[in-house]
């Protein structure tokens, strides 16, 4: 084979590159994707990838709850009981108005009504998410009575302001209030595209939880080692409603109102 042949051979050869598309256009998904079911943090994340977080709090629900069943919770009263005294003594007209109205959030009629208000409203774009809103608020009633009935801790008698009926742990309020401010994070993210306004979501629904739990102590509806009990059952509970939730929802893309590009490497 000649020079000029090789030559005029290479000449017609074309870079591979030339045939390959190593820069496909961008591929176009629901901007719902990166926070509807990809939040930046969420329950299954933060137990999965932190397993001794998960132990822990595990171990403390059974735990004070053990230690509330036996002899009316006798070993939680040195806790308990001076908490409970402090903060009937620093009681105020304005944080009893205050917390009586934060107390409120956690209220049955509340929950189950905003519930079905924000199931209403994400319906159409994600059903699976309005019936987790729905399922998580109907439930969770009946875990808080077997709770409750198992360990039958009696109520506070220090100073109530109110007459507050069943066993006091773990509180229920808060448990309520986690079912649904836990979730309005979801129902903005399905909604929104912006992250900025998702964490402050996350910050202002946690805020309600924790100020329904304090406004129970306040109130002396609960021991303090009642609220702690349920917030952590609250943690559990949201675990086991986005397992559900995932498992359902899976891939399934939900209807949002905006798109964004996101590249393909």
């Amino acid at each position: 084979m000649s020079a000029p042949e090789v030559h005029d051979r290479r000449s017609h050869e074309r870079p591979i590159e030339e045939h390959l598309d190593l820069h496909p256009p961008p591929l176009a998904r629901p901007a719902v994707s990166l926070l509807h079911r990809d939040p930046p943090i969420s329950p299954t994340q933060f137990f999965f990838h932190k397993e001794i977080v998960f132990v822990v709090t595990l171990t403390l629900v059974v735990g004070l709850a053990v230690a509330a069943a036996v002899n009316g919770g006798s070993a939680l009263d040195t806790v308990d009981v001076p908490v409970a005294e402090w903060v009937a003594d620093v009681r105020t007209p304005l944080l009893t108005d205050l917390f009586n109205a934060g107390s409120t959030l956690g209220d049955n009629l509340v929950v189950f009504s905003l519930a079905f208000v924000f199931a209403v409203y994400t319906y159409n774009r994600c059903k699976y998410l309005a019936i987790a809103l729905v399922l998580a608020a109907a439930f969770r009633p009946a875990i808080e009575f077997v709770l409750k009935a198992v360990v039958d801790r009696a109520r506070p008698t220090i100073e109530p302001l109110g007459h507050f009926q069943g066993p006091s742990h773990p509180s229920g309020h808060p448990l309520a209030a986690a079912s649904l401010w836990g979730l309005l994070p979801a129902v903005v993210a399905l909604h929104f595209r912006s992250r900025g306004l998702w964490w402050a979501t996350v910050a202002a629904s946690s805020t309600v939880v924790v100020v329904v739990a304090a406004a129970r102590v306040y109130k002396g509806a609960h021991y303090l080692t009642d609220v702690i009990a349920s917030l952590a059952w609250a943690s559990l509970y949201l675990l086991c409603v986005q397992g559900t939730f995932d498992r359902f929802h899976h891939d399934r893309d939900c209807r949002h109102p905006q798109h964004e590009v996101q590249s393909r490497h």
